[in-house]
């Protein structure tokens, strides 16, 4: 049971971040606004790093798991260290200042549900839910890997 449900929440993660970044759905994601090189550099290199919990989920290596977990555990602290601290805190650090601009012209115009905090960038829909997914998966992976 563990396994089906790692193996369901991995290929949704997978399948659900491909769609959003290489689909329009105005106004859930905004990919009009990407150039090509991002959105292909998006998509390729998270195709990868999304699929590596595929596949070691499928491999069966529980060594191979272990490192999807670890995987899994550094992708969801670098998505709340992009999207929340600059949410809670503001762009306050050198990098987050190109942030803002990414995300004035690509997730500025999309669903957000969260309320404002000042000008801070809020996390959009399709990302919460992404976040979401990510966590969830990290936990799976981490169940498999423990009791399965």
């Amino acid at each position: 049971m563990l396994y089906l449900a790692a193996i369901i929440l991995t290929n949704l993660h997978l399948i659900y971040h491909q769609l959003t970044t290489n689909m329009d759905l105005y106004p859930f994601n905004n990919i009009r606004n990407y150039t090509s090189r991002e959105r292909i550099t998006e998509a390729g290199v998270n195709f990868l790093s999304m699929g590596f919990p595929v596949l070691a989920l499928l491999t069966g290596y529980k060594e191979m798991v272990l490192v999807a977990c670890v995987e899994l555990g550094l992708m969801l602290a670098g998505e709340f260290y992009t999207w929340w601290t600059a949410y809670f805190f503001g762009p306050k650090f050198a990098w987050q200042k190109n942030w803002q601009e990414l995300y004035t012209r690509t997730f500025g115009q999309t669903i957000i549900i969260l309320p404002s905090r000042g000008k801070n960038p809020v996390p959009n829909l399709e990302h919460c839910i992404l976040h979401f997914l990510t966590l969830l998966c990290f936990i799976g992976c981490l169940l498999y890997y423990v009791y399965g």
